[in-house]
């Protein structure tokens, strides 16, 4: 840990607070808080900054400070690891509050036992309480077993004992109380669901830099899953262990090098050329790779029940299906990889339709939608999948899109004959009565043969229907004269 040459002391200076004998160093981390940055990595926060947002892809998680204290920074990031450590230590995560010394806390941190640092410690305390945590589908619920929507604090309340009160108790007579942190209850439950991992605090004290340290926990939760990861770059530095998003590519390279030389010389990550590590694949975007030092299990193991988070870290969507209905990681993978995808699709839409009907009374839903899986269950009655559902929809489009097109297609006819039928009317009532005997004359030489064999069986008696096929040969020669349209030249009579 690098502090102030000015405030490192010459020798320890004596705080009246009991001794301890040191502790185990196995520590513990959260794997919601290994995944995302939960602090600055400057040692403050530039004045007016008060929120940070960390994403990837669908994935966000907001940080607010309060107007007091502001944003976390490094070394209150240190603090929340010496806490998850004491309450592993003192309660194994079954009591929300942890009571401790402020030398023993500052002695697992490693900072030194002098006055500024007891003032930082509570300071760093105080500051959690005021911090919001908002996760938006990035917080891990390992009951659930999906990842959602969560926002709280991560400390609940802290109570400093300092100096003053010691003395005063001593005074009395008072047996001396303890400083102690109660958790959030939101978080909390995430210990109690064994969304932990271990964490070896002697390398994780043991690195300079805050960049280091952020990236070997991100890496540390990773290389369960598997021992060598190509992230891209920015997605990696910015989102993940929180460097500024204002670097260029180049830049990034150049800052994320020493953290990961620290953490090969730590025996943490496997040497690598630089040509192999950085990757160009397009402009302006680049790949880093990165391989855990040695085969087999990472030194900060996950815990056996949290497992399941980091096996469905690249799980398929069809995996997440299952996984989200209680299926477990590992189960649902082999069901995804033995199936095909139609069946385990319906047997999954199936499993909801009975359980939404209450059909049939399931305790394990997980156990039946697995167990539907594998024998391929008959389909319930009434039950209705969501492909046919979208080819009936889709048949109903289309025959809706078909309805709407005759009926455009009728209404555009029925203008475009009105239209004819007004021009076949203003030319017939713009020739003069010698113009007409004329053009009667003409009509009647070129009128359609059956249609004047008729007309002229009929005209001697004066009827309609005399005048009707009159005005059929008259219009119908009008029409050729105009260049109108003559198909079906009878619906124009009038």
């Amino acid at each position: 840990m690098n502090f102030p040459e000015a405030l490192a002391p010459s020798k320890p200076m004596r705080i009246d607070e009991p001794a301890v004998l040191p502790l185990d160093r196995e520590g513990r981390d959260e794997m919601n808080l290994a995944e995302y940055p939960i602090a600055l990595l400057a040692d403050r926060a530039p004045d007016g900054l008060k929120t940070i947002v960390y994403h990837d892809k669908e994935e966000t998680l907001t940080i607010t400070g309060s107007d007091l204290l502001g944003l976390p920074t490094a070394l209150d990031v240190d603090v929340i690891i010496g806490l998850l450590h004491l309450t592993k230590a003192k309660s194994n995560f079954q009591d929300v509050r942890v009571h401790f010394t402020r030398y023993e806390l500052l002695q697992l941190l490693g900072w030194p036992n002098r006055g500024y640092y007891y003032a930082r410690l509570a300071e760093s305390l105080n500051r959690w309480v005021g911090v919001t945590l908002i996760y938006k589908k990035s917080w891990w619920d390992n009951e659930t077993r999906t990842k959602g929507n969560y926002s709280f604090h991560i400390l609940e309340s802290a109570t400093v004992i300092d100096q003053e009160q010691r003395r005063g108790c001593q005074a009395q007579q008072i047996p001396l109380p303890l400083s102690s942190v109660c958790w959030s209850r939101e978080f909390f439950k995430s210990f109690q669901a064994n969304n932990i991992k271990k964490l070896d605090l002697n390398l994780y004290f043991s690195l300079k830099s805050a960049v280091s340290k952020q990236l070997y926990r991100f890496l540390d939760k990773r290389f369960y899953k598997r021992a060598e990861w190509t992230f891209d770059l920015r997605a990696l530095a910015c989102e993940h262990v929180g460097m500024s998003r204002n670097y260029e590519c180049w830049r990034l390279k150049q800052k994320i090098q020493p953290a990961i030389d620290e953490l090969t010389e730590a025996g943490f990550l496997k040497a690598m050329s630089s040509e192999k590590r950085f990757k160009r694949v397009g402009v302006g975007q680049w790949t880093i790779t990165l391989a855990r030092a040695v085969a087999g299990p990472a030194r900060g193991t996950l815990e056996e029940t949290s497992q399941e988070e980091a096996l469905i870290e690249e799980a398929s969507p069809l995996e997440a299906e299952l996984v989200s209905r209680g299926v477990s990681p590992k189960v649902a993978k082999g069901l995804v990889e033995k199936y095909p995808e139609e069946r385990v699709q319906l047997q999954i839409e199936q499993a909801d339709w009975v359980k939404k009907k209450g059909a049939r009374k399931i305790a394990d839903f997980g156990a039946y939608l697995t167990q539907a899986v594998r024998d391929d269950y008959a389909r319930p009655a009434g039950f209705v999948s969501k492909a046919e559902k979208a080819e009936r929809q889709k048949a109903e489009l289309e025959r809706r899109r078909r309805e709407q097109a005759e009926t455009r297609r009728k209404q555009a006819l029925a203008k475009r004959r009105e239209e004819e039928r007004a021009k076949v009317r203003a030319y017939w009532d713009r020739l003069s009565e010698q113009e007409r005997e004329a053009f009667r004359a003409e009509a009647l030489a070129n009128a359609d043969p059956e249609q004047l064999k008729v007309y002229l069986d009929v005209r001697g008696r004066r009827g309609a229907f005399a005048e009707t096929m009159w005005k059929l040969i008259r219009d119908r020669h009008i029409r050729v004269t105009l260049g109108l349209t003559i198909d079906e030249i009878d619906e124009d009579a009038e």
